[in-house]
């Protein structure tokens, strides 16, 4: 069985489920981190790479988007104010007072206010700006930090980008294991009573496999926003459930070549 098919069959043939649960683990270990590196590059890679490419890049951010600024004596000052959308969130740069004023936190989302002397998280939602947490810059900047100082920090930025997809990567393994420890759970059960003598390894793999279709709907949605995720999830959730049992059904030794 080539790697191409056992994809294909972990998505679309859980009659093949016997076969692949017999693979060597490193086989399977291989299918789960390329599944989940896939889902890395869906939701975080392509999403990252499109805001980087939509302000040119953090060289051309730091130093031509954003007007000049320094940070001197305490105190914030740039030459014009900053906005731009990075997600949920707007990032604003406006030293005129010495944290963002209410009143131009007008726009429904997220914000990351910079004043002359304190960075501000806050939301507008329903008319009202609620402030999560706010910080003094002395905590946060040096004195003299200005553009270049932004621009000597880019490759502390592809570090972190890296980092954070890897720990994303992980996060969704541990996510997806333990649904499956849930599943097999499940499956025990009918695994005893119809005696198909399969090992706790075995029906992790299974249930893991019948998640892949699942896994694959349910996060390209997410990253085009084409229905409700929590819609989307369910039925996912169904096709699972509705994966792991046929290859079960496979498992009886009548249908067993």
């Amino acid at each position: 069985m080539t790697f191409s098919e056992q994809i294909v069959y972990a998505m679309f043939k859980p009659s093949k489920y016997k076969e692949m649960i017999e693979l060597k683990k490193g086989r399977f270990v291989l299918f789960v981190v390329v599944i989940m590196f896939a889902l890395g590059i869906i939701r975080v890679a392509v999403p990252t790479a499109a805001t980087i490419t939509g302000f040119g890049g953090f060289e051309n951010l730091f130093t031509k988007k954003i007007a000049p600024f320094e940070f001197k004596e305490g105190k914030l000052d740039i030459e014009k104010r900053f906005e731009m959308s990075l997600g949920v969130y707007k990032i604003v740069v406006d030293t005129e007072d010495e944290r963002l004023p209410d009143d131009k936190m007008n726009r429904k989302g997220g914000y990351i206010a910079f004043g002359s002397k304190y960075v501000t998280v806050a939301v507008y939602s329903g008319g009202s700006v609620t402030r999560i947490k706010e910080v003094s810059l002395d905590d946060l900047l040096t004195d003299g930090f200005n553009n270049n100082s932004l621009k000597q920090l880019i490759p502390f930025i592809y570090t972190y980008l890296t980092v954070s997809f890897v720990i994303t990567c992980i996060g969704y393994f541990l996510k997806y294991a333990l649904l499956s420890l849930i599943f097999l759970i499940f499956i025990n059960g009918l695994n005893k009573a119809a005696g198909f003598g399969l090992s706790m390894g075995e029906m992790f793999k299974l249930c893991f496999y019948g998640q892949t279709l699942g896994i694959i709907i349910s996060n390209a949605n997410m990253a085009l926003g084409l229905l409700p995720a929590g819609i989307v999830s369910g039925i996912c959730v169904v096709i699972s459930v509705n994966m792991i049992f046929s290859g079960m059904s496979g498992m009886n030794k009548m249908n067993q070549v």
